[in-house]
């Protein structure tokens, strides 16, 4: 069966790609010029991934507004709209965990409270999938996915430390490093998304490593290994703790071992020269 991903340029995208047999990926900027290149697929049974990912810094650059709610939501509701006679087995919607707002542990059931525009968006594409497959009897997952690192990654806080070091500049960090987040690896993801497209009944999952840590932590962590970053500090409004309650992930995972973040980068920077 083809596994079809909308959004091409993701790192998640490109790790799926690598591991999805049959899996093909389209770009939603295309799509949204000419959504005729989904033609091909309508004649078959699909599984769909909606990985149209965009940047929350994106919002800041009020020229990119328009284009960012296209990518964002839009691009989402004309590849619905196209394939409504299209047989579907799946579609997995990738969202975050800042749909949750301030959340210590977070559960799949707790009410949702997104902060910021990108994270309503999100919450808007949840209730678009959740609407449109209920009403076509599709199976469906919301993957809440927490702060992912890895892979070809070139946007994480995780990937601006190993950037920062092998540069030696200075670290530019979010009120002093102190908010409290949930990081996972790519492999991780990857391996639930593989299991999500053949296990029926998980309308919402997080995707997380349960247990939450602060910038400020890894960076002292580093410290005391020999490793020091200089760093830069800004103030800005943010999330303050959002870590994952894991249960259903581990329970669909046979062997749940994440990657931990501080040995991740332990061993990325002492192979650095």
């Amino acid at each position: 069966m083809t596994t079809l991903i909308i959004g091409q340029h993701s790192n998640l995208t490109q790790a799926l790609l690598a591991e999805l047999q049959g899996s093909h990926a389209l770009s939603s900027r295309k799509l949204s010029e000419n959504i005729e290149l989904l033609a091909p697929y309508t004649d078959q049974t699909i599984n769909l991934i909606f990985n149209n990912f965009q940047t929350a810094t994106q919002l800041n650059e009020s020229e990119h507004i328009a284009q960012y709610i296209e990518n964002s939501i839009h691009i989402t509701a004309k590849v619905l709209e196209y394939f409504n006679t299209t047989p579907i087995a799946k579609i997995i919607y990738t969202s975050s965990s800042s749909v949750y707002g301030n959340n210590i542990f977070c559960d799949e059931q707790d009410e949702v409270k997104p902060l910021n525009l990108h994270a309503s968006l999100k919450v808007s594409n949840e209730k678009l999938i959740e609407k449109y497959a209920e009403n076509r009897q599709i199976d469906y997952t919301i993957a809440r996915i927490f702060n992912m690192f890895g892979g070809n990654d070139t946007f994480s806080i995780i990937n601006k430390i190993l950037t920062a070091y092998t540069k030696n500049e200075p670290l530019t960090i979010i009120n002093n490093g102190n908010a409290i987040r949930d990081f996972i690896h790519i492999d991780s993801v990857v391996k639930v998304y593989q299991r999500l497209l053949t296990t029926p009944n998980i309308p919402i999952i997080n995707i997380g490593s349960g247990r939450g840590t602060s910038i400020r932590n890894v960076l002292d962590f580093l410290k005391n290994h020999q490793i020091e970053l200089q760093t830069q500090n800004l103030s800005r409004d943010e999330l303050k703790i959002s870590t994952a309650n894991n249960a259903i992930m581990s329970e669909l995972l046979t062997h749940n071992t994440t990657i931990d973040v501080e040995s991740y980068l332990l061993e990325r920077l002492k192979c650095t020269p």
